[in-house]
């Protein structure tokens, strides 16, 4: 239960940032529009299990605007994709892991290309060993549980990881494009 209460405690302290700082209605929309792009890739690709483009564009929003609108976008994307793709308390823990990914793009040199194709091959590994979280709220936190967990999701975390980088790879550049698009600056 206390896993549940710090969960709720970090999404609520990262939506009070995201409220108190002043935003362009501008910046609003190009956030938007990336939210529509990350659920309409997460819904496309739902058939192939962890690869979709949702989290390589958190990651982007994250690391070239900011890791507390990062987070409001994967929140976004995770609460309105699970009314397509089901739901469960797995969604609050799913929401805790774009948070944990996105504030970790404020490390340096997270805006560089290379780097963050290669945090987004981390960030595959790390978005399920912290949704994982979720699931051992029902088996009472044991560890052979979550060695199990960690073991048998490998695969998928490590499909994520590479989803990641590849998209990350080939939409940075499409990326940079759109928000200097949005912040006045016509292109890179």
């Amino acid at each position: 239960m206390e896993l549940i209460g710090a969960a709720v405690l970090l999404i609520s302290l990262v939506i009070l940032c995201f409220e108190k700082r002043p935003i362009s209605e501008s910046m609003l929309r190009f956030m938007a529009l990336i939210t529509a792009a990350a659920i309409v890739g997460r819904l496309i690709f739902a058939s192939i299990p962890n690869v979709q483009p949702a989290t390589a564009l958190v990651l982007l929003v994250a690391a070239c605007v900011g890791p507390v609108s990062g987070t409001i976008v994967g929140m976004l994307v995770v609460v309105l994709t699970s009314l397509f793709l089901g739901s469960g308390p797995f969604v609050l823990f799913q929401i805790v892991a774009y948070t944990v990914i996105s504030l970790l793009c404020v490390l340096p040199g997270m805006r560089t290309r290379w780097l963050l194709t290669i945090y987004g091959l981390a960030a595959g590994f790390f978005y399920g060993w912290i949704s994982n979280l979720g699931f051992l709220i029902f088996t009472e936190f044991s560890r052979e549980a979550f060695w199990t967990l960690l073991l048998t999701g490998g695969l998928f975390d490590l499909l994520h990881g590479v989803s990641n980088a590849v998209f990350i790879w080939f939409l940075y550049p499409i990326f940079l494009r759109i928000l200097h698009s949005f912040d006045g600056n016509q292109g890179t």
